[in-house]
């Protein structure tokens, strides 16, 4: 038996099959139709359409067999991608190729194989439309004419099949960038109207009655407008990053950054509005191991993740941050003792389109945006952001950063 050499463009050939994503899909009724069109008008008991990865030739469509793949060194069709024209062997026991081969004295007993390649319109054989007998056989210049135009067929379905595909992602990044759209002129609608709302009640407040106010009072309203003037800083600075990210105007610098250092520091920043409402935030020691990233980004995913936490954690609640390396990263736990989520509401959280904004146990407010921000900051220096949660007991947001070398 003698083995098929590998296609001078093997990796471009191997990249053009993954692009595509036809591998080990369901059967389909368009290349089904196909295989049994060549089996009836080549009158062979088995046709395939075969495609060829590194190690296997798997079937996408089979008449006459039982087999969903077998090995590429044993395979007919690795010899046929290596031509440009049909493949035929008449009588596999004359062909010293073939004639020791597992599938000629073993099942299926091949005695008359027959492959047209599969051809793509940039060059590259991913496969063969092929038909099998377990007798010896020659096909007539009309059959030879059709198997040629039901591979060329074959590859029009893959085509089909990837433009739709191309298509879907095309309006699936539309409804994004719409919902992107939405909640951006939504946030400064709605959102952002409210604590300006405040603010200037406040103000007016101080004008018209500034005289009659006592100290107390002055002071309480003074705290209000910098908790109100704090919001709405938060709000604006979210929709400035959401605005560059999404315009590609964020700029991404990364380095090494001492992420316990980076940590303690927002943690200290955050700790007079953990104050406020008695909430305790313990760091717990973690590892020094430094991680590579944007500092910028990585701070505004700790605040964001922290203020979450504080947010939704009732008064004299407990938030833990903790760390540890696994493998190649370093991964970050924020973890409360708050309101918690339900499933509904975690398969919303990272989407545009539903991504949605709940008050916090004293009323806080927020656009939703915060999260959706994170996810992307993290996923931009190659790390992953997940959460779990149980509503009515704690939350635990994760992610993860690659350390530095």
């Amino acid at each position: 038996m003698k083995v098929a050499s590998l296609p001078r463009n093997e990796k471009e050939r191997l990249e053009a099959l993954l692009r595509y994503d036809i591998l080990d899909t369901e059967f389909e009724v368009a290349y089904d139709e196909l295989t049994e069109l060549a089996a009836s008008i080549c009158g062979t008991p088995i046709a395939l359409i075969s495609l060829i990865d590194p190690h296997r030739q798997w079937f996408k469509s089979k008449v006459g067999l039982d087999a969903r793949e077998t090995p590429r060194d044993i395979a007919f069709c690795s010899h046929t991608i290596l031509q440009e024209k049909i493949f035929v062997v008449q009588d596999t026991l004359n062909d010293e190729r073939f004639a020791d081969n597992p599938l000629v004295v073993g099942n299926p007993h091949i005695r008359f194989y027959a492959g047209a390649p599969l051809v793509t319109p940039d060059g590259f054989a991913l496969g063969t439309l092929c038909i099998i007998d377990h007798v010896p056989r020659v096909l007539s210049d009309a059959q030879l004419k059709a198997l040629t135009t039901l591979a060329k067929q074959v590859i029009s379905q893959l085509e089909l099949r990837l433009s739709f595909c191309q298509l879907q992602e095309h309006a699936q990044q539309l409804r994004e960038l719409n919902a992107s759209k939405d909640k951006f002129f939504s946030v400064i609608a709605h959102d952002l109207r409210a604590p300006f709302n405040g603010l200037l009640a406040f103000t007016e407040i101080l004008q018209s009655e500034l005289d009659t106010l006592s100290k107390a009072e002055i002071r309480e309203i003074i705290v209000d407008l910098r908790t109100s003037a704090r919001e709405t800083f938060k709000l604006v600075e979210n929709l400035l990053q959401w605005s560059m990210l999404e315009t590609g105007n964020l700029h991404w610098q990364p380095e090494k950054i001492q992420l316990n250092a980076l940590i303690t520091r927002i943690t200290a920043m955050l700790s007079g509005i953990a104050a406020q409402k008695r909430i305790r935030v313990v760091v717990e020691p973690s590892t020094d191991v430094p991680v590579y990233a944007d500092a910028n980004m990585i701070g505004s995913v700790i605040q964001n993740l922290i203020s979450n936490a504080i947010k939704f954690t009732p008064a004299n609640g407990n938030i833990r941050i903790v760390s540890g390396v696994i493998d190649k990263f370093i991964e970050v736990s924020v973890i409360d003792d708050g309101t918690g989520m339900n499933q509904e509401q975690l398969q919303k959280l990272f989407r545009i389109e539903t991504c949605f904004s709940t008050k916090g146990t004293t009323g806080e407010t927020g656009t939703g945006l915060g999260l959706l921000l994170c996810k992307k900051f993290i996923e931009k220096n190659g790390g992953t952001l997940g959460v779990v949660s149980e509503i009515g007991k704690s939350t635990k947001f994760t992610f993860t950063l690659p350390k530095a070398e």
